[in-house]
């Protein structure tokens, strides 16, 4: 882990300076050679263009080992351009993360955090199932920040995914998803771990059935877990600020993915969608039980959150039965944040716990525990 302040703000620096240097203009970086698009759009990689893959990366590989932050800068730029480009094929891909194998096993072989992150870098961009792996073997370093840019790339990985021809197949992509389930709900998880995992499985919910299977649906699950274990554990007296934000952003991906039409949830997705609602909404009414809900001119997280949440319950009890081809006619919109915000508190105590509380409808239909949501 990491040992110092002052090595975490190191660390970070290093993490923005890779993140950041993606955002400047690929012409800064030219160098005397480059792929052409020829190569890069190649349905198959033939000896001339594998002549120029490997040029090409050697060209830049000495800026990438050397102790320049600048010129690794550069070149991490330089190396990563090629797989960003439009058009960019599969077989390309592919032999380009070949090429790269050596100049990333010589950064990781290099032992300094800059290093490392900056094969992480490349693996990230590549996005293919040898890198992918790398970056996973990554989740289980010692330090904090080398895990939390692990995180970071595999979010890259699943933009990439979705953004490009996909080099990875979809249960490689739900390994990944499980790493990031896993790492996430450590009882002692790193606050800024947890948050940068929730953001990669955010990413995950906007994967393609297209081209990816179900894996938006087994990100959908892993998120939903993931937050809702974080909301469960909280008892009443304590701070639920942090869980209650990261909630707002599961929940409102998750919605935005169970209504893209262009893509498929499953049913199992739905109902983890569906308690992961019943979770935010949940402590708010724990709260309200235990008598330390704050007055109404300080909810406004509070009210945002379960506002969210009411969205998500709704649509995801509608997409549920439409896939079991049941009846959507029963399903209502709930009121809840409008009755907070208004100081209706005993209408909201009683309304949410009617339908929450054990025994209920939705307990039943989703085969939730009996005291779940109301305990």
């Amino acid at each position: 882990m990491i040992k110092s302040i002052s090595q975490f703000k190191r660390i970070t620096c290093t993490i923005a300076c890779l993140a950041t240097s993606s955002l400047l203009p690929a012409q800064v970086y030219a160098q005397s050679s480059s792929l052409p698009g020829s190569t890069v759009e190649a349905i198959t990689i033939g000896n001339a263009q594998q002549t120029q893959i490997n040029s090409f990366i050697q060209s830049w590989t000495e800026r990438a080992l050397s102790g320049s932050s600048s010129d690794v800068k550069k070149a991490m730029e330089a190396l990563v351009n090629p797989v960003h480009q439009r058009g960019v094929s599969i077989a390309f891909r592919q032999a380009y993360a070949r090429s790269l194998v050596p100049l990333m096993d010589e950064l990781e072989g290099q032992d300094s955090v800059g290093s490392k992150l900056s094969a992480l870098r490349l693996a990230g961009a590549l996005s293919t199932p040898d890198s992918a792996s790398r970056v996973q073997k990554s989740l289980k370093d010692e330090d904090l920040g080398i895990q939390i840019f692990a995180v970071s790339r595999i979010q890259s990985i699943f933009s990439n995914t979705t953004k490009y021809s996909p080099a990875i197949s979809s249960s490689e992509i739900d390994s990944l998803i499980g790493a990031l389930e896993k790492i996430a709900m450590e009882n002692d998880v790193n606050r800024e771990l947890l948050r940068s995992a929730v953001r990669a499985l955010i990413q995950g919910t906007t994967l393609t059935s297209k081209d990816m299977g179900n894996s938006r649906s087994t990100a959908i699950k892993a998120l939903s877990n993931v937050v809702g274990n974080q909301l469960r554990t909280l008892t009443v007296s304590d701070d639920p600020k942090f869980a209650q934000s990261l909630a707002i952003q599961a929940t409102s991906a998750i919605t935005a993915s169970i209504l893209d039409i262009s893509s498929s949830t499953t049913s199992d997705a739905t109902r983890e969608a569906v308690g992961l609602a019943g979770d935010t909404i949940s402590i708010t009414l724990r709260r309200q039980f235990g008598k330390t809900l704050e007055p109404v001119s300080q909810r406004g997280l509070t009210i945002k959150s379960v506002r969210s949440a009411e969205s998500l319950l709704y649509f995801a009890r509608r997409k549920h039965a439409e896939i079991a081809g049941d009846s959507q006619s029963s399903i209502r919109q709930t009121g809840f944040s409008d009755q907070l915000e208004a100081g209706d508190d005993r209408d909201f105590r009683n309304d949410a716990s009617g339908l929450l509380g054990p025994g209920s409808d939705l307990i039943r239909k989703f085969n939730f525990a009996d005291e779940r949501f109301v305990r």
